[in-house]
């Protein structure tokens, strides 16, 4: 009996509803099921008044409670509530105009108030709960101000009426009390079962947390590796220039070792990062013109200027953008302040960011570029042809302009 209950309540129940949904679905077939119950309780009446019992409202409002279930079984629980809430107040709107007053049919309306209350979800503005409750209220006002005189059962007896009053206070009594008590169960078992779905998550969560944590060590240990790597690679690249003669080949190794020391110092930051995915580009930036100046002696000499803004950037962005820098920087070196007799000069650096547009401008105050320079022509040197092509990595636009030096302006997308 309780196994046939249960599977009744769980009529239409999926698991993809939400819990409230659940909890609604659940409530319509119970009351459903309780509705049929005291139907057919209801037919005591009929030993009471004899000839004068109706049975005809007992199957009508027995084949609404049937159908409303078969709905929910077949997963239209919209339609289901509607035709419940309609039924139920139909039937005791029925009842209340059918028997007089003092048999105490009002009674009823105690279950309909607690239905009401229970089938809300006062989490949300919910639709089928406004519709219920202005049901009720329509027809419990209709049953104040109308009446239908052809369906009153007349000349009841005194003795007749006391036994319905006694009835309807036991069926209602004890149908409050019934809906009560159940749907209390039944939103105690849904609070056990969103408790066991709050444990999961929680348990859930961590493990992702722990996961997370795992993945985010190991990214740090790779960072860290990488860096190490490029590290001893710029190493061997030092043995090889100090173990050749040739001054060509040692500027193509001093070249390529400021190259991947630009793809370290990517990684080196990522490694003190939390983040580990983005870098500070202004500390970036400051750091790298810093060790390249270093690195020809020159940073005591040539005076820095530098107006970065704080930008956060991807590291998908920042190596690229480091090889641009690194080769912007080595030529203005190599080309302007190396070639001065006392090895002075100005660099100038500016970095601003605007509606999430990145611009950067460069101006070594030297010669400029040649009269005939030309960055779109065809044939052009290593470093004009890695600042172009690793430009459209990073999907960016860059100028080459005479303005008082060779002036160089990037612009690319941050995000």
């Amino acid at each position: 009996m309780k196994s046939l209950l249960i599977s009744l309540i769980n009529l239409g129940i999926t698991d993809a509803l939400n819990a409230h949904e659940k909890r609604r679905i659940r409530t319509v077939n119970l009351l459903n099921a309780v509705i049929i119950f005291f139907l057919a309780t209801g037919l005591i009446n009929f030993f009471i008044l004899k000839n004068d019992y109706n049975f005809t409202p007992f199957f009508v409002f027995t084949t609404l409670c049937l159908a409303s279930l078969f709905l929910n079984k077949i997963h239209q629980s919209s339609l289901s509530a509607l035709l419940f809430t309609i039924n139920m107040n139909v039937e005791i709107f029925y009842i209340n105009k059918t028997y007089p007053v003092e048999v105490g049919a009002y009674l009823y309306y105690y279950p309909v108030i607690v239905s009401v209350v229970l089938l809300n979800n006062p989490q949300t503005r919910d639709r089928f709960a406004l519709t219920h409750f202005l049901t009720c209220l329509i027809f419990f006002l209709s049953n104040l101000f109308l009446d239908f005189p052809e369906w009153r059962i007349l000349n009841l007896r005194e003795d007749q009426i006391q036994k319905m009053w006694l009835l309807n206070i036991v069926i209602s009594t004890t149908v409050t009390g019934t809906i009560v008590y159940l749907l209390t169960r039944l939103i105690s078992n849904q609070n056990k079962e969103i408790t066991l779905q709050n444990l999961d998550l929680i348990q859930a969560k961590e493990n992702i947390n722990a996961s997370l944590k795992e993945k985010e060590v190991l990214l740090a240990e790779l960072n860290h590796r990488v860096k190490n790597n490029l590290a001893i690679i710029s190493g061997l690249l030092n043995l090889q220039e100090s173990s050749i003669e040739n001054n060509e080949a040692k500027q193509i190794i001093g070249d390529s070792k400021n190259r991947i020391n630009s793809m370290a110092l990517v990684h080196k930051m990522l490694y003190k990062n939390a983040d580990l995915k983005n870098i500070n580009l202004s500390a970036y930036v400051s750091e790298l013109i810093d060790e390249l100046f270093r690195s020809y002696q020159l940073n005591a000499k040539v005076e820095i200027r530098k107006k970065l803004d704080p930008i956060i950037l991807a590291v998908n962005k920042s190596i690229p953008l480091g090889l641009i820098l690194n080769e912007i920087i080595t030529n203005s070196i190599k080309y302007v302040y190396a070639q001065s007799e006392e090895n002075k000069g100005v660099f100038e650096i500016q970095i601003q960011c605007t509606d999430n547009l990145v611009m950067i401008e460069m101006n070594d105050h030297g010669q400029g570029f040649p009269f005939d320079f030309n960055a779109e022509q065809t044939q052009f040197t290593l470093g004009i042809f890695l600042i172009k092509s690793l430009t459209e990595q990073i999907d960016g636009e860059v100028r080459f302009s005479n303005e008082g030096g060779a002036k160089i302006a990037l612009q690319f997308l941050a995000n």
